[in-house]
């Protein structure tokens, strides 16, 4: 079954006890949640008829408990279980095992093959939604049960018809219209419809949401806007790698950092964005506590009111000392590459990890 089945299948009242949602469009098995909780769930008593589980540790046992729980007050319940890695493919498989039904090359845990039967006994009261993300392995009894019991949807990114009226229908739930020609620019801009791209509606979504709040009062999308917010997706990238450096998250810092370079930046470019936006960040956080606003500090340091908001938005999460120990380090990288002491690419890298420790 695909998302659009599911939708229609919602609609009309007819929902499955069990489901198992997996894919990369994740943004899609979210707003199928979403359908499900309105439909099933009285907001008033959510708290005890939703049970987001998420913990890979919880036990079967528990599952099977919340299961086995009437609703209160409501004539079903929704169970959402997120993090189980009883989908996963055993890892260390030959090419013969791979081949086979699970049963064959590894004997379930006895809990486990109770928990596997019990989806067969799943009461009428209880819908229980699985998130085996980002893939599943089909010969595996419990999804096999599953879509004998329920159903299993795989969740694809949408097809380009798919893609443009999904895009012309966010505007429309924002207040605004997308024009044929607009709607052509806006897509060249992003790589969602690429084969080896990673970008998800998600993704997609939140450049809409950055244009939307550009647009203010006008409702139909320009050329202008597009071009105006989409040329500050670089600038925004670069914030997501400094927060992501003052997370001290090397492995996301450096996957930032190469989205990127992947995406044609040149080295030098970057590092001089980055050097330029921590100055910014600098700068704001010594105007706010003097009292300017974010629109004085657009003013005042001659940057864009999108860019200086989230610069006074970031400069909560850093201090004065740390971002002026973040300019050193930049100059020096700076220095470096120029020189022509390291591979500019192994500097970058070197000065990612220096920041996230």
């Amino acid at each position: 079954m695909n998302y659009k089945r599911i939708i229609n299948s919602i609609r009309k009242n007819e929902i499955d006890n069990v489901y198992l949602f997996y894919g990369e469009e994740t943004y899609l098995i979210e707003d199928v949640l979403k359908r499900l909780k309105a439909k099933l769930i009285n907001p008033d008593f959510e708290q005890f008829n939703f049970i987001s589980i998420g913990d890979r540790e919880v036990s079967y046992e528990k599952i099977i408990d919340a299961c086995e729980t009437l609703p209160f007050m409501a004539e079903k319940k929704l169970i959402y279980l997120n993090g189980l890695d009883i989908f996963k493919k055993k890892p260390g498989l030959s090419p013969e095992e791979e081949e086979q039904p699970v049963e064959y090359t590894a004997k379930m845990p006895e809990d486990e093959e109770r928990f596997v039967n019990y989806i067969a006994k799943i009461p009428e009261s209880t819908v229980v939604v699985f998130y085996g993300n980002p893939s599943v392995d089909g010969r595996r009894k419990i999804v096999k049960q599953i879509k004998k019991y329920g159903c299993v949807a795989e969740f694809t990114k949408l097809s380009e018809g798919e893609f443009n009226k999904w895009i012309k229908w966010i505007f429309k739930c924002s207040g605004k219209s997308i024009g044929a020609g607009e709607l052509v620019l806006f897509k060249s801009n992003l790589d969602y419809l690429g084969k080896r791209s990673s970008q998800n509606l998600l993704d997609v979504e939140n450049e809409i949401k950055k244009l939307v709040s550009f647009m203010g009062e006008e409702t139909d999308l320009k050329k202008e806007h597009i071009d105006r917010v989409m040329g500050l997706s670089f600038h925004n990238d670069i914030f997501n790698l400094l927060d992501s450096i003052e997370k001290h998250n090397p492995s996301e810092s450096i996957k930032r950092l190469n989205y990127l370079l992947d995406d044609g930046e040149p080295i030098l470019r970057v590092l001089a964005v980055l050097g330029n936006q921590t100055k910014n960040i600098l700068s704001s956080k010594l105007l706010i506590e003097k009292g300017y606003s974010n629109k004085e500090i657009a003013s005042k340091l001659t940057i864009h009111p999108y860019v200086a908001s989230k610069c006074a938005s970031q400069s909560k999460k850093f201090t004065i000392e740390r971002l002026r120990e973040l300019l050193n380090l930049f100059l020096d990288a700076d220095i470096k590459i120029k020189s022509g002491m390291m591979n500019e690419k192994l500097v970058m890298e070197t000065l990612v990890l220096t920041m996230c420790k």
